[in-house]
């Protein structure tokens, strides 16, 4: 029995490792994924206002990047006060 978590022991981070980066590349797939559902939203809410291209459809296109980008902004601001209050994140 000893004998057998002595094989088995040097194996388990190796595991664990592999384990890691299919999960890194699910991540990826899902930002992926997320990303282009996010690009057609924007694309069918903006071509009411023109087709792709037009003053009207760049703007609209524009207003959505920036109103993510503050929504984004805001989330990380949170998350890194909620980590302050639990005493990580110190340093930053």
């Amino acid at each position: 029995m000893i004998r057998k978590a002595l094989i088995l022991a040097p194996l388990l981070p190796l595991a664990v490792g592999l384990f890691a980066c299919a999960d890194r590349e699910e991540i990826h797939a899902d930002r992926v994924a997320k990303q282009a559902a996010t690009e057609a939203e924007d694309d069918a809410r903006c071509r009411d206002q023109g087709e792709p291209g037009s003053p009207a459809y760049d703007a609209c296109r524009q207003d959505s990047a920036t109103q993510r980008a503050q929504k984004a902004q805001i989330d990380y601001q949170k998350a890194r006060d909620f980590d302050r209050v639990l005493g990580g994140l110190d340093d930053l």
